[in-house]
């Protein structure tokens, strides 16, 4: 993973100075304060806070009111949020746990903080980020290398404190970025989990691995004693796509749609009895559903729909019926208000969304040839219908 040249130094926040140039600073321009002090340590130090107290307040609400020191450059980005890593810290039951590829160390702070936690090791192939972990999180046991190089290590820890395999889960984030871009394909990230997942059952009993929301969950078909494959959704996006191995599982995997709320969680599975096909229609009844991110993602909506007994409509992965359904995080429903050829519809004054799918004209050409401004409350799906180019105009419930 690519990180500036200089990181963030938790020495300079020794400096007796340092809350008092923050407080003085709160309000002050990130960009000014750049032009001024440069990489000039502490400054640099100083300022990468300012930065991700105003950026990511959202994403760690309750790590930037504590003495966390924050790195600079991708690793806070890229990282998971507060909220998904206590996601992830909640399936695991282990008294030990390893997070082998620990970034800015946000997984590692959740799973060390569980109350069945006896001991946590971090490691991150970062010296910079290493340097940071070590430091926010005094009560783990720290290595820096490669997953691979830091196993004897991770041994010896486990032999130290006469820890069985069964005690222990592993978590692994594996690198998906190389020089040409990102790579959604499990051999190609670092570390391979493919490859190392037979060395690490014989240190453990459960792996926990985070892929891109744009895994092909087939491939995951790949990974030994496969018990769980969580798709979670968060404020609106499917944000990763998470998969349980747990030794001697035999069978297919539970398959489950997770969308995140502030406090707690809900999910749609696979575990549930079959349920009947659902039929295809063209024309759309009184109501349409379009499924979330987690939901389409995970395929689950086809065991919704048959179980609430909507009708697939032949365009993409929307569901229509003449009965309201109830309100729920895993999907959208609007009323439909008329169906049209392009440009014919009577648009309402207080504007909406557009979502072309199979159209050929991108949406703000559409907007633009409509002449109509943004909203929430409508939305007009451009679709084509075999050869038929046409228009919805549906209005939003939830």
């Amino acid at each position: 993973m690519a990180h500036p040249r200089q990181q963030v130094h938790p020495e300079d926040f020794n400096d007796p100075e340092a809350m008092d140039w923050l407080a003085a600073h709160k309000d002050s321009a990130v960009t000014d304060l750049r032009l001024k002090f440069g990489l000039q340590r502490p400054y640099a130090s100083w300022i990468a806070q300012l930065e991700v107290q105003r950026r990511y307040a959202h994403k760690f609400p309750t790590l930037r009111l504590t003495n966390w020191i924050f790195p600079s450059g991708q690793a806070t980005e890229q990282s998971s949020s507060e909220r998904t890593a206590l996601h992830k810290a909640s399936l695991i039951s282990s008294a030990y746990t390893a997070d082998l590829c620990a970034g800015m160390g946000i997984d590692s702070w959740a799973l060390a903080q569980r109350e069945a936690c006896l001991g946590h090791f971090a490691n991150e192939l970062d010296p910079g980020l290493s340097r940071l972990l070590k430091f926010n999180l005094k009560n783990a046991t720290h290595a820096s290398g490669t997953a691979t190089a830091i196993l004897p290590k991770f041994k010896r820890w486990l032999d130290e404190k006469d820890v069985a395999p069964s005690q222990v889960a592993i978590y692994l984030d594996p690198d998906r970025r190389s020089g040409t871009g990102k790579s959604v394909a499990l051999q190609d990230a670092s570390p391979n989990v493919v490859l190392l997942q037979h060395e690490l059952f014989k240190l453990s009993h459960t792996l926990l691995t985070k892929h891109s929301p744009m895994v092909d969950l087939n491939t995951l078909q790949e990974l030994e004693y496969l018990s769980e494959i969580h798709v979670v959704e968060y404020q609106g996006e499917c944000k990763e796509v998470l998969a349980i191995q747990r030794v001697g599982h035999v069978g297919e995997p539970i398959i489950k749609a997770v969308v995140l709320q502030e406090n707690g969680s809900v999910d749609q599975s696979n575990a549930q009895e079959a349920v009947a096909a659902v039929s295809f229609v063209n024309e759309l009844d009184q109501f349409l559903i379009q499924p979330g991110p987690s939901l389409a993602k995970s395929n689950l909506h086809v065991r919704v729909a048959a179980a609430q007994h909507w009708k697939k409509w032949t365009v993409g992965n929307l569901y229509t019926t003449d009965k309201l359904p109830p309100s729920s995080p895993f999907y959208k429903c609007y009323k439909v208000i008329e169906v049209a050829k392009p440009y014919k519809l009577k648009l309402p004054l207080e504007g909406g969304a557009i979502e072309r799918i199979g159209y050929p004209e991108h949406p703000e050409v559409i907007r633009k040839k409509m002449g109509w401004k943004e909203g929430r409350e409508n939305k007009v799906f451009a679709f084509k219908l075999g050869k038929n180019k046409l228009m919805a105009l549906v209005e939003r419930l939830d």
